[in-house]
């Protein structure tokens, strides 16, 4: 079959669209030309002429959807007209999982039989009981007669369809309309043109008119975000489970919350410890944790009643008894369980992932049965896509969280290793979280493999995700332009540096006018009053014991003390610390020979206070140039190559955890994708934004899982703070469960310390805070229920 394509794109110079033709080995581009001013096109031939489906390109810029094509054994030709469509076009959201599957959704019709000419247009944001017509100036299209206006159908591709048997060599203009029962808007600007002789003189013709110019109010939700492990309900046991999110799900509609917003749910178990509670160090991308299954589902539980006497009482989460006690009950309960075709088909479908996940937990349990993480796996599935479900019908979506890393002992890292750098560390560079930075011990991934391989690992991981969640909050999104890695000696966040990166030379050194000399600038510089100032009175016997001189006045580390992880092992805390910061009084590091990256805050340090102040000058604007101007262009091209993979894997919505050091490019390439950003009232990305003026696409929120509530952070009226951030323009106003329980102070309260799930700055951290209330008494909260649902609607979000 002769394919011929055009679409409607003002390019400008320089410009060069694709065709991006998707096949099951990924996506092959081609070229296009230059038709005219508005068009570009391409005519080739299809081989298998049945489905063909394809998204345009500019340059390496992508539309995020595909466009399908079904053909009809009777084409031998066929004419497309597309419309370019922009992926940072707010429409774009609305086309998503959380619209097209829960708030808007259709039934899907069957595709009309085949006409001379076919016309689509995408829609979105309509009532169920509202419908598009077309009309326009001939009789084939009803003279502009809206009683004669032609309906369009709901297809599976999110768009509308209908077919009209127009001739050839007529100049049509048209335009659809919006039906409600007897009203019949027309879309806003001028009529729509084609003059039917254009393109096409045989075979059918599509035409993709991009979006009805529908007058439409920009649509605005509010939602809650708590971990999964933090719900308390009256038949859990000690912690919260998926089947706790059906009553979390009602407790939404009723408040008109349209979205649950979790953390990470992935299996974290390695020795079964208080450690494992840490939801973002998974041991799988695609397995979900034991810990959060509901027992009375899967059989019958002995004792269940006692086990819950014990945890449900417990103010906060046990997760050393309640996972041990729930893998003894679930070994219980595999031993009676009976495999059926549904079992063996689900298997079948997951093994790719299932098979090394079960070879990792029975290594690390000593087991030697496959087949019971199969078992767990699979009811997890059943009852996490279960709550899902129910969710769905309560017109609330479930947004998950992708965590930026996997753990150093996961199934990945050991199934794939040529995935990943375990050489060195993922973390994050000092911020307002942590002063000293972050350093979470997760391999840093190895790009240039993953790009080898088509990215085939992040793929099947938003796959997966999207069985479960409509949208998905990409943590960490700077990673994605660059990261911040650590040697893996390395304790502290200080001792990092950024991946890809412009390291400096000694010659750019040197030109700089610093008189770079390799020992002073990339070792710990030590003199007698830094250790003084550093030990006080216990100077002279740590000096005995850990340090050497050099000969010059300064001092060096013995060799088997020159790392953070050496001296970690110190029991004397006040001289542990002292000697981790001594460790990272460095100028400069040096990771490959010859090339030396800035430590961050290094004009903090005695080592730069000891350096003549015009040394001191130059060497702060080095750093500033390093840090802040040097790499812009380089990291936003790293963004470009790998955030489109993430956001077109899936027709999840994408939101992106755009905080701490944010690269003067991440909002210009965001907003280029239509990735939604995070805007939080009490770190503003610029000295003149706020919550007022966030962009469209975004999320505001007052906290997150990393920073203290509202009722630890603000003082006075939380309503008045609750009620700007759902006012703010942003599409979402996402708010933890704690700050929604500090509208009512009638109900159980802890302190608000103790209401924090996470404090970055402190690693391990015990993930622990539970609701101090159930669901079943937070549903009879009727006062709390009102307030909520009154400030929505009078909001706007409704």
């Amino acid at each position: 079959m002769t394919l011929h394509l055009y679409v409607r794109f003002s390019s400008a110079w320089g410009q060069e669209l694709y065709v991006s033709v998707c096949h099951d080995q990924g996506e092959t581009k081609l070229l296009m030309e230059y038709y005219n001013a508005s068009f570009w096109c391409l005519t080739i031939q299809v081989d298998d002429p049945s489905v063909f489906r394809y998204r345009y390109c500019l340059g390496t810029l992508a539309e995020k959807n595909i466009r399908t094509i079904y053909c009809f054994p009777s084409d031998k030709e066929l004419t497309v007209r597309d419309t370019w469509i922009w992926p940072g076009m707010s429409e774009n959201a609305w086309l998503t999982a959380p619209f097209s599957e829960v708030f808007f959704k259709r039934p899907v019709t069957a595709l009309p039989a085949p006409a001379l000419y076919t016309f689509r247009v995408h829609a979105p944001l309509l009532k169920t009981e509202q419908s598009v017509c077309i009309v326009g100036n001939i009789p084939e299209l009803g003279e502009w007669d809206a009683a004669k206006a032609i309906p369009l159908t709901y297809t599976a591709e999110g768009d509308f369809i209908t077919i009209a048997d127009i001739p050839r060599g007529v100049l049509i203009e048209y335009k659809y309309g919006r039906k409600e029962g007897d009203q019949f808007i027309y879309e806003e600007g001028e009529n729509r043109v084609l003059f039917t002789g254009e393109f096409s003189i045989h075979g059918r013709t599509i035409l993709h008119d991009g979006f009805a110019r529908f007058p439409l109010t920009r649509w605005k939700g509010a939602g809650v975000a708590v971990p999964v492990f933090s719900l308390r309900s009256e038949k859990g046991l000690g912690i919260g489970e998926f089947e706790d999110l059906k009553l979390l799900a009602d407790w939404a509609a009723a408040t008109s919350q349209r979205i649950l917003q979790l953390l990470p749910v992935n299996d974290t178990t390695v020795n079964y410890s208080w450690t494992d509670s840490y939801p973002y160090a998974a041991i799988s991308a695609f397995a979900l944790h034991p810990v959060y299954i509901h027992l009375p589902a899967v059989g019958k539980v002995k004792n269940y009643k006692k086990y819950q006497a014990k945890l449900n009482q417990l103010p906060t989460l046990d997760y050393e008894q309640v996972i041990r006690i729930k893998m003894e009950v679930l070994r219980e309960l595999f031993a009676a369980f009976t495999p059926d075709s549904a079992y063996d088909t689900w298997v079948q479908t997951h093994l790719h992932w299932l098979e090394p996940y079960a070879r990792f937990s029975c290594e690390r349990d000593k087991d030697m049965e496959p087949a019971f993480y199969f078992f767990v796996q699979y009811q997890l599935h059943g009852q996490l896509l279960d709550a899902v479900t129910y969710a769905h019908s309560k017109g609330v979506a479930i947004k998950g969280d992708l965590p930026i890393g996997v753990f150093l002992q996961s199934v990945e890292v050991k199934e794939a290793p040529e995935l990943f750098n375990v050489n060195v560390q993922a973390g994050a560079p000092p911020d307002d979280f942590a002063e000293k930075g972050q350093n979470w011990g997760f391999p840093v991934y190895n790009w240039a493999q993953m790009e080898a391989t088509g990215y085939k690992w992040w793929k099947e991981r938003l796959a997966h995700m999207a069985l479960y969640f409509s949208a998905f909050r990409i943590d960490h999104i700077l990673g994605f332009f660059r990261i911040w890695q650590i040697p893996r000696d390395a304790i502290d966040g200080l001792l990092g540096y950024f991946d890809p990166a412009l390291p400096y030379t000694t010659d750019e050194l040197m030109a700089a006018g610093i008189p770079f000399d390799r020992s002073r600038y990339c070792q710990p510089y030590i003199t007698d009053a830094i250790l003084y100032h550093t030990f006080s009175d216990a100077t002279p016997a740590v000096k005995g014991i850990y340090f050497e001189p050099n000969g010059d006045g300064t001092f060096r580390l013995l060799p088997q003390y020159a790392t953070q992880q050496a001296v970690a092992k110190e029991a004397d805390p006040f001289i542990r610390q002292g000697l981790l910061d001594l460790i990272a009084n460095v100028l400069f590091l040096e990771p490959v020979k010859g090339e030396f990256h800035p430590r961050f805050h290094l004009h903090l340090t005695s080592s730069y206070a000891a350096l003549e102040p015009d040394v001191q000058e130059k060497l702060r604007a080095l750093s500033d140039q390093y840090f802040f101007h040097r790499h812009n262009a380089l990291w936003e091209q790293e963004a470009l190559k790998k955030l489109p993979v993430l956001q077109q894997a899936t027709n999840m919505l994408v939101c992106g955890e755009d905080l701490g050091m944010v690269p003067e490019g991440v909002p210009g390439v965001m907003q280029l994708l239509g990735i939604l950003s995070l805007e939080i009232q009490r770190m503003p990305k610029r000295t003149d934004s706020s919550i007022t003026t966030a962009p469209y696409l975004s999320v505001v929120t007052p906290s997150t899982h990393d920073m203290s509530t509202i009722r630890e952070w603000a003082e006075g009226d939380y309503h008045t703070l609750i009620e700007q951030h759902l006012q703010s323009p942003a599409m979402w106003s996402i708010f933890q469960l704690q700050d929604w329980l500090a509208l009512d102070e009638s109900l159980p309260q802890v302190t608000p310390s103790e209401e924090r799930i996470n404090v970055p700055a402190v690693s391990p951290w015990y993930w622990r805070y539970r609701m101090p209330l159930s669901l079943e008494a937070l549903l009879k909260a009727e006062r709390l229920t009102a307030t909520i649902r009154r400030m929505i609607s009078i909001t706007g979000r409704g």
